[in-house]
């Protein structure tokens, strides 16, 4: 059976990593003091308010973590810090190449362009970049409760920043919502050197993956609704989409009740391009080697399969195609040690 220490030193992929839920708490902290912002000075009182509890019902009450970090991610000052502590969190957790999403409206409220949003995270990755050897790009995510006019600008004004590879749409999800917003991204990715991907079947029903996969999206965010539905996996796997899957965020929103539940077995049987992620690693408490650690343990995810899904990840990154190919390369023949 693999280690920890074996997978934490394994050139990893992670594809779904949203930047406000990852920061740590102590980096927070230091975002808030430097501005002058009240905050809880105790690191105790942080986590408790960043980490979904061990009771958390569902997903509504998950993604309440996220409102007491935004208020504090309002200046280019805290996103580019942000950015730079999720990149170098990817580094100490073995990443080798990470794709970093949020929502630059979330920290629009106090004047910031969208433009300025994004240029700061840009810089948070490149300044890592400079000093780790991890590569970082960006996806652009609309919120799904604003209006079509809302994100379609957001999306407009994001295409052309650097870093920017994806767009995504995100947060509470209701049935059918792609049918409501397709019209905000569809040209982009029609016309533009951007690539979609959608947060689906994470807790709505099935026509969402469906419809996401129909609209154009290449992966899909979560899909653990394909869990059991032998028709919709051979749908996902015939498309080659690749499922972001993200274990330890399913189990707290109750998708799953725990690990052994999770359809790893099912989804490399029905053939289902799949990889691990984190989603949040700090409202989940989790790193990319714990989720890989998971696998091993309950669901007996072995060497071959480690580096499987990785390349798979890698396949399906929006990274260059060089960069690609440099990835799988590296992961094919990586050595790991006894």
């Amino acid at each position: 059976m693999l280690t920890k220490s074996q997978i934490q030193a394994f050139p990893k992929v992670e594809l779904h990593c949203h930047l406000d839920g990852s920061i740590r708490p102590e980096t927070l902290l230091k975002i808030a003091n430097q501005q002058n912002l009240p905050i809880p000075q105790e690191l105790s009182i942080l986590e408790e308010r960043m980490q979904a509890p061990q009771d958390c019902s569902d997903l509504n009450e998950y993604l309440e973590r996220f409102d007491f970090v935004l208020p504090y991610l309002q200046s280019e000052f805290a996103l580019e810090a942000a950015a730079f502590d999720v990149m170098e969190q990817a580094f100490e957790d073995g990443v080798a190449y990470i794709e970093i999403r949020f929502a630059p409206s979330q920290s629009m409220e106090q004047g910031l362009s969208c433009p300025q949003t994004i240029q700061a995270v840009a810089r948070g990755i490149a300044r890592a970049e400079s000093i780790y050897p991890v590569k970082g790009n960006i996806l652009i995510i609309g919120m799904r409760q604003e209006s079509v006019v809302a994100i379609s600008q957001i999306f407009s004004e994001s295409i052309s920043e650097e870093k920017v590879v994806g767009i995504d749409l995100a947060g509470p999800e209701e049935d059918d919502y792609v049918l409501k917003l397709a019209q905000t991204y569809q040209l982009l990715i029609d016309g533009q050197n951007v690539q979609l991907t959608l947060h689906a079947g994470e807790c709505g029903c099935i026509r969402n993956v469906y419809q996401a996969i129909e609209s154009g999206a290449k992966r899909i965010g979560h899909g653990i609704i394909l869990k059991g539905d032998k028709k919709a996996q051979e749908f996902v796997s015939r498309n080659q989409i690749c499922i972001e899957g993200c274990p330890t965020s399913n189990v707290h929103t109750k998708a799953i009740t725990d690990y052994h539940q999770y359809p790893f077995r099912e989804w490399l049987t029905a053939g289902v391009p799949f990889c691990l992620n984190t989603d949040n690693r700090t409202v989940s408490k989790t790193t990319l080697t714990d989720e890989y650690v998971h696998m091993t343990r309950h669901c007996q995810m072995s060497e071959s399969e480690l580096r499987l899904l990785n390349e798979t990840a890698a396949r399906h990154s929006f990274a260059s195609e060089k960069e690609k190919e440099q990835l799988i390369h590296r992961i094919r023949h990586w050595q790991i040690n006894e």
